[in-house]
């Protein structure tokens, strides 16, 4: 080594060119930290020189540089009560999640048991018979009426009534009897006294229809009949439990006011009912209207039974029970159910007349993103014929798209604001709705649920087809 540096000195070269020259050289290595000022000149000049000629000698390491670190002194631990505090605070925020994320589950992800199967046919009116007496249309009915508790963990409890739908254990009753029991649970009273559980399959608050069930062949199922045969001053009665689902059924008798009244069910919507003058009392709801063959031709509800006036009761028609029915025993809640999409005030015309309308129709006061219309109508058009049918009330409208299916086309004919006249057509939307059933606490539950008696008969007012109001 000592040679390889007299030879660069005899050249005229200083160890500083020696460096200078290496880091030219050797490209690919990183130039050598400087060396302390205490270091001698020949270790500075050897440490070059093993860097240049890194096959011959070792590599030499650097001294590592640190500085000492003392401990903090005047740490002091967190005081008991700031961690009691801490803690209290992290179980208010956690507490304070899990009540909104149960709330919006149990509102909104309740599950059902749909998926399941049934055939109930709506049998016609026996031909050349003579119609039962009461006492052997009860006999006859009264096997397949049932009493059905409603409670919950929290104390919250109910009473209403039920009619059997199938063997296979379906029970059909009102949407609207666990509105104010969150988390419901059902007893199930026989006629022979007998109990059993039953769990929730599925509810509409639109019809005011749900479904429950228990295991199968345990009860009769009724038989059902045809609503649409039904016909005003036909002898009806009524079977239910209005005063103690765990008693026996009781009867009461009348007539048929009215076959098909549309009546506002709920506060949103209205649908044509069946009117009867048969007394229908709180714990009825769910309960049977029966004619005289001993046939379930409704499904009485103590809810709709009108405030405004003496013995007037209503019961939906076993034609929509079945269609409901079906479609929330197969699916878990109604799927096929058509709306157009729009808010509207019905112009008839009287109102034409008194306020000068051009137009008989309905005046269009919104269109929602969602309906087919949108884009096609507008606020301040009328539609004066639906399918070429003239609107001369909003209630012709309301039938035609009930008489529908969701994904059905219609004919609108609209009169626009400038009094220009056009026909669309337009792709009539699901109106799928949720159930009053909900598995979100009581403490949690948001008033107005069960809402109140519904009555009117659906004219006039601000109505989105075909919720209502």
């Amino acid at each position: 080594m000592d040679e390889f540096l007299n030879s660069k000195e005899n050249n005229g070269e200083s160890p500083e060119t020696v460096i200078t020259e290496t880091q030219t050289e050797e490209t690919q290595d990183e130039a050598l930290p400087q060396q302390s000022e205490e270091q001698p000149a020949e270790l500075e000049t050897e440490a070059v020189t093993e860097t240049a000629i890194p096959d011959e000698e070792p590599f030499v390491y650097n001294p590592v540089q640190y500085s000492t670190v003392n401990p903090v002194e005047d740490y002091k631990p967190m005081s008991k009560g700031l961690k009691v505090f801490a803690l209290l605070m992290a179980l208010v925020i956690l507490l304070t999640g899990s009540c909104i994320t149960g709330y919006f589950i149990g509102k909104n992800s309740v599950k059902t048991l749909g998926g399941g199967k049934v055939s109930v046919n709506l049998s016609s009116r026996p031909k050349d018979t003579d119609e039962l007496t009461e006492a052997q249309v009860y006999e006859k009915v009264n096997k397949s009426i049932v009493g059905i508790v409603i409670y919950n963990s929290e104390g919250l409890g109910s009473q209403a009534s039920g009619i059997v739908y199938s063997d296979s254990g379906y029970i059909i009753t009102n949407d609207h009897i666990y509105s104010e029991v969150p988390s419901a649970k059902f007893k199930i009273y026989a006629y022979d006294g007998k109990e059993y559980d039953a769990e929730y399959v599925a509810g509409d608050v639109i019809s005011d229809l749900a479904v429950l069930k228990i295991a199968p062949n345990k009860l009769e199922p009724a038989e059902f009949g045809n609503s649409d045969e039904i016909f005003h001053g036909e002898h009806v009665v009524a079977v239910g439990r209005p005063s103690d689902a765990t008693d026996n059924s009781s009867i009461t008798r009348g007539i048929i006011s009215a076959v098909s009244r549309r009546v506002q069910n709920t506060s949103s919507y209205s649908a044509r009912l069946i009117q009867t003058d048969s007394a229908i009392n709180p714990g009825s709801s769910g309960g049977a209207l029966v004619n005289m063959y001993g046939q379930v031709i409704g499904v009485t509800s103590s809810k709709l039974a009108s405030v405004e006036y003496d013995a007037v009761g209503y019961a939906i028609p076993t034609t929509t029970m079945k269609r409901i029915a079906d479609e929330l025993i197969s699916k878990g809640r109604v799927e096929t159910r058509a709306k157009l999409g729009i808010t509207y005030t019905a112009i008839d015309s009287v109102t034409a007349e008194i306020n000068g309308y051009d137009y008989v129709g309905l005046y269009i006061a919104s269109v929602s993103e969602d309906s087919d219309l949108y884009g096609k109508a507008e606020e301040g058009d009328v539609i004066t014929h639906i399918n070429g049918i003239a609107v001369t009330s909003d209630e012709v409208v309301l039938d035609i798209i009930e008489q529908s299916a969701a994904g059905d086309k219609i004919t609108v004919t609209i009169v626009t604001e400038d009094g220009k006249t056009k026909t669309v057509e337009a792709v009539l939307k699901a109106n799928v709705s949720e159930s009053s059933y909900t598995t979100e606490s009581a403490q949690n539950k948001l008033p107005g649920n069960s809402g109140g008696n519904g009555s009117g008969s659906g004219n006039g007012g601000i109505f989105d087809f075909p919720e209502g109001e």
